[in-house]
């Protein structure tokens, strides 16, 4: 009993020899690894502090260093766990001074987070107010858009010094605390904060700027006028999008996430996405309605706009993905815009030739297909490079107007133009036979073919696609048509009431002169309905007129002088007009006031 007592007394203390021998064993087998033999002793010491003797007097010393640490780094977390528990409670975002505390609070509970649950509770703890104070400094500190309705029509809105950014102190105090929670591994938490403000921010500075969210029933419904001032608002706006704000955001993204740049890249992706969209969406309602010619020249200034800053907003995104996708939707609003400018262009060919009305132009003055035509002539000659890009080799027609012109532009603008030019002079020279009268006629094709020469000869860009030969052959033209009306209006009066009896308008002598009665009463009745007739006739240039009025002067006034000269037996009775009188009288020719010779 006694030998069984005493084996049953000395077994726990065998039991713990047995565990110091194993212990001993593991320090000899663990004595390669100087760290690893301290961290296994550090561990079997908190089961028993006995074993703290089995450390060499160096790994004692150093365990008691260690200790020391541990305990200062415990009350430094301990510290920073206040810090973030009593600012947590008491969180204001104008609490600056605070803010800097708990900011060091946490990068004390950052640094202590990967060996210390406790340090990582804290962190944790502390995010949401990172969170918030992230979210307030780049809402509540925003320098908002501030631009006049005159500076949004310039090409390029500069950015104003209240445009929507960050000031620098806004923007090195939201660096600081993204700066902590990436470290933090709350990346994650930073973009979808950061992506919620920035997207919202740049989404009013665009509404600021004039581009609103529109879908495409909106567009088919929309007033010419409104329609016209979007468009226009549209290809300014475009430049500034992307050259001041996407360019600022990109800025302030690499700045942010300057340690994390692919998540940077991802965040500047989500921000721009729906102001990129929106922009092309409008773009793109814009190609697919209706198509009209008054919108032609506002759609080839988006064309431009769009294409002048398409590589520099690819530029942007630095992601595969992300440049993919903002190129084919870029690339796909390009093209419908190119689409709908060609398609115009066919159509207004197409509407010139088809012109069906029937009603002539009161007094054979300017048609307004003439003005219509030479007003989109020019806007499209000012637009001659992006036209080129536009057409490519396609040009307009069949060509019939082909580039033989010296000096002329063989470009696909250059034959575009041309064309269109002549459809009109057809279509013009097809509406002279609306008038009876041949000189009218006349008259008709000379004020057009001038208006046309005129407006090609005041703008350096037409002139330039259409050549020197081109103005030449024209202005012969007009000569021909002078010709023609001298011909159609005044021959009959020439050759037959001031006709000598040799045919000529020359003076007879005066042996040889003949009673005038029949011939001036003959030349009264033809003049009083030339002056009925021509005064109505319109000729709105005023060059033009007068050198009608000297051409008519220049066969009448001779001829009718010669007449006079003949002499008569009852010049009162038949000779009603004096050459004086005569001059007088062409000076109200081609007025369009219709008047009458009161004799």
């Amino acid at each position: 009993m006694e030998r069984q007592s005493a084996s049953s007394s000395s077994s726990p203390d065998a039991g713990q020899e047995r565990v110091m021998a194993a212990a001993k064993h593991i320090v000899k087998s663990l004595a390669v690894s100087k760290n690893a033999a301290d961290d296994m002793m550090h561990f079997l010491s908190t089961f028993d502090p006995r074993l703290h003797p089995l450390s060499s007097p160096e790994t004692c010393d150093e365990a008691e260093a260690l200790g020391s640490g541990d305990q200062e780094e415990e009350e430094e977390i301990a510290a920073a766990e206040e810090v973030i528990r009593r600012c947590n409670s008491t969180y204001s975002s104008s609490e600056m001074i605070g803010m800097t505390d708990y900011l060091y609070a946490v990068d004390d509970a950052i640094a202590a987070a990967g060996h210390s649950a406790r340090a990582a509770a804290a962190v944790h703890a502390a995010m949401p107010r990172l969170e918030e104070e992230v979210r307030s400094l780049l809402s509540s500190s925003l320098r908002r858009l501030s631009l006049s309705s005159d500076e949004v029509d310039e090409a390029t809105p500069s950015a104003s010094p209240r445009h929507g950014t960050l000031s620098p102190d806004v923007k090195a105090s939201v660096r600081g605390v993204a700066g902590r929670m990436l470290r933090a591994g709350y990346g994650p938490e930073l973009a979808e904060v950061y992506v919620s403000v920035r997207r919202d921010a740049l989404a009013e500075s665009v509404a600021l700027l004039g581009v609103e969210a529109v879908s495409i029933e909106e567009v088919i419904k929309m007033d010419w006028n409104v329609l016209d001032q979007k468009m226009r608002r549209w290809s300014h706006a475009v430049r500034g999008v992307v050259r001041t704000f996407l360019t600022s955001e990109h800025r302030l993204c690499d700045e942010v996430f300057e340690s994390d740049e692919e998540l940077g890249h991802e965040c500047f992706a989500d921000v721009a996405r729906g102001c990129v969209l929106q922009l092309l969406g409008f773009a793109d309602a814009v190609a697919v309605s209706a198509r009209a010619i008054e919108k032609l020249y506002r759609t080839l200034g988006m064309y431009e706009a769009l294409t002048d800053v398409q590589p520099e907003l690819e530029a942007l995104f630095s992601g595969d993905d992300a440049r993919g996708f903002f190129a084919c939707e870029v690339s796909s609003t390009v093209e419908q815009l190119a689409s709908a400018v060609r398609y115009t262009i066919e159509e207004f060919g197409h509407a010139i030739h088809g012109d069906a009305s029937r009603r002539p132009v009161h007094g054979g003055g300017i048609h307004p297909m003439t003005r219509y035509v030479l007003n989109y002539g020019g806007l499209l000659a000012d637009c001659r490079g992006t036209l080129d890009a536009v057409l490519g080799d396609d040009g307009l027609g069949d060509g019939t107007e082909a580039s033989t012109d010296s000096g002329s532009a063989s470009t696909p603008s250059a034959r575009c133009i041309r064309e269109l030019l002549t459809l009109l002079l057809r279509k013009m020279d097809e509406k002279s036979r609306l008038y009876e009268d041949a000189g009218l006629q006349n008259i008709f094709l000379m004020n057009n073919l001038y208006y046309v020469v005129q407006k090609v000869r005041e703008s350096a860009p037409l002139r330039e696609l259409l050549g020197d030969d081109w103005m030449r052959r024209h202005r012969g033209q007009i000569r021909q048509y002078e010709t023609g009306y001298l011909r159609a209006s005044w021959m009959a009066v020439l050759s037959t009431h001031l006709k000598r009896d040799d045919g000529t308008a020359a003076r007879q002598p005066a042996a040889h002169r003949a009673p005038q009665g029949a011939s001036a009463k003959g030349f009264n009745a033809a003049f009083q309905e030339l002056y009925r007739a021509q005064t109505a006739w319109k000729v709105p240039d005023p060059q033009l007129r007068e050198e009608l009025r000297i051409a008519v002067s220049e066969r009448l006034i001779p001829a009718y002088r010669a007449f006079l000269g003949q002499g008569s037996r009852h010049p009162a009775r038949h000779v009603k007009c004096s050459l004086e009188d005569l001059e007088n009288y062409m000076l109200d020719f081609f007025e369009g006031v219709q008047k009458f010779v009161r004799w």
